[in-house]
């Protein structure tokens, strides 16, 4: 699978989980690579952020110590898909 198709479903998995099975986010209105995880863009708040982190290890097979969630809070939409893929997701 390539990078980018591999980015594309990380992307999706993000959105859907903050979306349709969080209720974080109403819709995708406005959303791109450059919008925050947190405040302004996904508004996922520490807690949320804990529990995607963890779906996301679920679901792509990648590792994200404790002590690296807060600093994915600083990173936008493009910034997270680009680490998860960076830590060896696995489609």
């Amino acid at each position: 699978m390539s990078t980018s198709t591999l980015e594309d479903e990380i992307r999706e998995f993000v959105l859907s989980s903050v979306i349709d099975d969080m209720n974080i986010l109403l819709s995708r209105d406005g959303i791109t690579d450059d919008s925050p995880v947190t405040v302004g863009g996904l508004d996922v708040d520490s807690l949320s952020l804990i529990e995607l982190t963890l779906r996301l290890e679920s679901r792509f097979g990648v590792e994200i110590p404790d002590t690296d969630i807060e600093s994915l809070a600083t990173l936008t939409l493009g910034e997270l898909v680009a680490e998860v893929a960076r830590r060896g997701a696995k489609a």
